[in-house]
């Protein structure tokens, strides 16, 4: 189906138009596999709208997990009333195109996704001091695109089998993790293992207990060391005029319904989107 005009089930009818000059930035909406929901935005906010581009677009595995995952943000974004379009047409990622938006959101992507034009102009958003955040598969995306991979710091290695465990929640000021009530949380997801500690070219805000869960568990990763030591699960970077985000939560429809997790990546959003 066409991402670039499809219609609303849940609600009445509307038409959505995303084109090269038109942009739907008083609808929010969200589309997956031909099903789509929308509904209007609500009335500006006093002060900044963010507009959020949402890409989902896979190449390697893909999660059940992402139409809650758009189903979420867009109601993040009603909430702060906020603009949000989500695509997997990528064909759309070009500088005009990406005029009209503050943050684009990297949705559970995988693998090798953006041709070199599209990684061009996203390069430029960012360089040109908007933001990027990746969500849960950051480093599972586009392993030999040098930019990205600099900002981003690491490369997904592989994981255990979900599991619960305890967070460390390093910097509890940054508007991602301020909604945090501890130094800790014991929460369940899928623990993604990198190539490398990102430690030292980024600033950390998480990272996870290796002796609360099962680090060693490489039954779908065979001969992966998993194990990491220092083991790094959120973190930004901002060495550019942009600001990236990289949050390696969000495997499980758990994780997108807890308010914690929701004010993680609204506080998230904010940040990324300069706003705070």
């Amino acid at each position: 189906m066409d991402n670039r005009r499809q219609q609303c089930q849940d609600q009445p009818t509307i038409q959505i138009h995303v084109t090269m000059k038109t942009i739907p930035l008083l609808i929010m909406a969200f589309s997956f596999l031909g099903t789509v929901f929308a509904a209007d935005a609500p009335a500006l906010a006093q002060g900044r709208r963010i507009n959020l581009l949402v890409i989902s677009k896979t190449a390697g595995y893909r999660h059940e997990v992402i139409p809650t995952g758009i189903k979420a943000l867009v109601e993040i974004a009603q909430e702060a009333k906020w603009g949000v379009t989500a695509t997997e047409d990528t064909s759309l990622v070009t500088p005009d195109f990406l005029a009209h938006f503050d943050v684009i959101v990297f949705l559970m992507t995988t693998k090798n996704i953006f041709t070199p034009g599209e990684k061009a102009a996203i390069e430029a958003f960012v360089k040109g001091g908007k933001g990027l955040i990746t969500i849960h598969t950051g480093a599972d995306t586009e392993y030999d695109w040098p930019w990205y991979n600099r900002q981003l710091g690491a490369k997904f290695l592989g994981h255990p089998p979900a599991q619960k465990a305890r967070l460390v929640i390093e910097d509890r000021s940054h508007p991602a993790t301020s909604g945090f009530p501890s130094a800790e949380w014991v929460t369940t997801d899928e623990w993604y293992s990198f190539d490398r500690d990102p430690r030292p070219d980024v600033h950390v805000l998480i990272s996870v207990d290796e002796s609360s869960y099962s680090v060693d568990d490489n039954r779908w990763f065979a001969g992966v060391k998993q194990r990491m030591g220092d083991h790094p699960l959120v973190w930004y970077s901002d060495h550019e005029k942009g600001r990236v985000f990289q949050t390696a939560l969000g495997h499980t429809p758990e994780m997108w319904a807890d308010p914690l997790y929701r004010a993680h990546i609204r506080g998230a959003i904010e940040w990324t989107a300069g706003l705070r």
